[in-house]
């Protein structure tokens, strides 16, 4: 299944028309449907989009491994957020970028094995 068509899949999981979920991550309907159509590759910015705004785990998002939700807070990530919070301002949105460049790291070593 492309990266497309889990887009479709994720809609259709929670219940959404298209004009809905184009709305909920800010994005015209027909940029959606054309994505939906496979006619637009699926970039990161909206993988994060959909990601932040239903949950779901961006690594499923690009391949399909793992779960499409993304689970409950654990101790690893209250961990993160502990320390994230310690953070001043200025090296908030560095680690954000840092964590990002991690995760698509993560998800094409999984996709090469």
């Amino acid at each position: 299944m492309s990266t497309n068509a889990r887009i479709r899949e994720i809609r259709n999981t929670l219940g959404l028309t298209q004009h809905k979920f184009a709305e909920r991550i800010v994005i015209s309907i027909s940029y959606l449907a054309e994505i939906e159509y496979g006619n637009r590759n699926v970039n990161d910015r909206i993988i994060r989009l959909i990601s932040s705004e239903f949950n779901i785990n961006p690594c499923w998002i690009r391949t399909g491994e793992g779960a499409m939700f993304i689970e409950e807070v654990d101790v690893q990530i209250s961990k993160l957020l502990s320390a994230f919070k310690l953070l001043d301002n200025s090296f908030k949105e560095c680690a954000i970028n840092q964590v990002e460049s991690l995760v698509e790291l993560s998800c094409k070593v999984k996709s090469n094995q």
